[in-house]
This record gives structure tokens, C-alpha cells and sequence, in this order.
């Protein structure tokens, strides 16, 4: 048992690439670029990767079905169903096609994260143009969207590469929102790239950037943070010296409820104490 004050370090995950598992060149450089990413030396701690100590993991089931009827499918059903109901549907997209929606998300709003948007979401995409052929399922890039009404109201491009998946940009409407396309998206990334990749890892950026609110998104969509070992293929893992089992930790992160999002805002604001409880 832990001593008081003292936080245990984060689980450990070794996740392989699967680099040039066929002839294919996506198969070699999506495993490289993303590999050197992730293991280049952490900005202020060089002894381990850039991508390494605390990344936001969902470790998936082999069967779309187990996860969405899990305990972290739960509170996901609930809002998929609300944003199924209300008509949005999912859907693999051509980015070309739609440009200006993807701009009006792009500038629904002026702030997220706590951080303003930068001057490339705030200007008109160029077209993307067609995308390379992919012939290998677990090195691809894939895009997708959620419409309604003829209109796109969130998209996502995801870098599928070996055993994982990365989400390397997310975005939805900041009038849409609240209606839980965010989860439409995501759990139905989920279910295309488990059928077609056989995917067993999730990344979305590291466990606490972000607000606590993205946080508590994440953990209810059953995201954790992770130390990860990344492998191009099957070799052993980089050295790296893991920081000692003291300080900021997972152990702090563990549940954003509503509850402590409102504290952290009142904090904040100082409108006043909390709600007692």
C-alpha cells in the first residue's frame, strides 16, 4: 500500500507499430514518423519520451460489442443515443467536400482547452486533395465526420498505425456539442477501425492536458493514463528512467466528476463557495 503523499507511477503498456509488416511504404514511414515522435527526448525531462509518460490510452477489447456494453460504454451509449435521436449520423468523409463546414467549426469557437484557437484553424482550409491509397488496414490514414441536415458538425483525422490509433485532430461545432456528437464520433471510430484494423490501443494526447472537463470526457469514454514503451516493431523497447513515484500523478486525475469541474470553476471565477457535499 502507497504511504500517504506518495503516488504510484503510471501502469506500463508496450505498444508495437508493426512496422513493415507488409511491401507497402505506408507501413514504414507512418511507424517511423510516429515513432520518432513519440520517443524524441521530452522537452523538460530528456531522460524519457516526448510521448511516453502519462499518454491517454483506451486499451480496447477485441469486439466492438464489449466495449460499448462495458462499464466505460456506459455513460456512451447514453450520449450516442441522445445525438442519434436528435438525427446526426456518422460517416467517412471526403475533406474536400466540406470545406466550409469544416471552417465554421473551426471558428465556432474563439477559445478551447483555455487556449485560443491558432491562426491556421482561424483561416479557410485549402483542399486537402485525394488521399494516397492505403492498402495495408493498420497503416492509414482515415477522416471522419459527423453530419446532420446536410451539414458536418465534428470530423476527426486518425493516423491508424500498427496496434494503435491516434487521434491527431478532433474538433465539433461549439453549438453541437452538448448534443454529444463528440461521442457519436469517437465510439464509432472505434467500432470502423476494430473491424477493419483489428485495433488494440486508442491515443488522445496526454491524460491531463486539457481541461478537466476534456479529462472527464476522456475518462468517461474510458480513457486512463499510461506509461508507454513504443516499438517500431517487435524489438525491446528504449531505455528510459521512469520519474520516481512522487508529485502530480494519475492518482489526481482519476475522476473529474461534474461536482469537481464546478469547484475548479467557482475556484477560478471565486463566485463563492461550492455546494457543500
Amino acid at each position: 500500500m502507497a504511504q500517504a503523499g506518495v503516488v504510484e507511477p503510471y501502469p506500463t503498456l508496450t505498444i508495437s507499430f508493426l512496422r513493415g509488416d507488409t511491401g507497402d511504404p505506408a507501413c514504414t514511414e507512418l511507424a517511423d514518423r510516429l515513432f520518432d515522435k513519440f520517443t524524441a527526448p521530452h522537452p523538460k525531462h530528456p531522460e524519457y519520451g516526448a510521448y511516453q509518460n502519462g499518454c491517454s490510452i483506451l486499451v480496447l477489447p477485441q469486439a466492438f460489442d464489449d466495449y460499448w456494453m462495458g462499464p466505460a460504454g456506459y455513460y456512451t451509449r447514453r450520449r450516442v443515443r441522445k445525438a442519434q435521436k436528435l438525427g446526426y449520423t456518422f460517416e467517412i468523409i471526403d475533406r474536400d467536400q466540406w470545406i466550409d463546414d469544416i471552417f465554421a467549426i473551426n471558428t465556432s469557437m474563439a477559445e478551447r482547452q483555455g487556449r485560443e484557437m491558432t491562426e491556421s484553424y482561424r483561416s479557410r482550409p485549402d483542399p486537402y486533395g485525394e488521399p494516397p491509397p492505403y492498402p495495408c488496414p493498420r497503416h492509414q490514414v482515415r477522416t471522419y465526420g459527423v453530419i446532420k441536415d446536410g451539414h458536418l458538425y465534428a470530423y476527426s483525422w486518425v493516423f491508424q498505425v500498427g496496434e494503435m490509433c491516434l487521434f491527431s485532430t478532433i474538433l465539433g461545432h461549439g453549438d453541437h456539442l452538448a448534443d454529444g456528437v463528440m461521442f457519436l464520433l469517437i465510439s464509432e471510430i472505434l467500432r470502423d477501425l476494430l473491424d477493419v484494423a483489428g485495433t488494440r490501443y486508442a491515443m488522445y494526447n496526454m491524460h491531463i492536458s486539457g481541461t478537466e472537463g476534456l479529462r472527464f470526457f476522456k475518462e468517461q469514454m474510458g480513457f486512463r493514463g499510461y506509461w508507454v514503451d513504443w516499438q517500431r516493431n517487435d524489438e525491446p523497447p528504449l531505455p528510459a528512467r521512469r520519474p520516481a513515484a512522487v508529485g502530480r500523478s494519475p492518482a489526481q486525475f482519476r475522476r473529474f466528476t461534474p461536482r469537481r469541474i464546478v469547484r475548479g470553476i467557482r475556484r477560478r471565477l471565486k463566485v463563492g463557495a461550492s455546494p457543500p457535499g
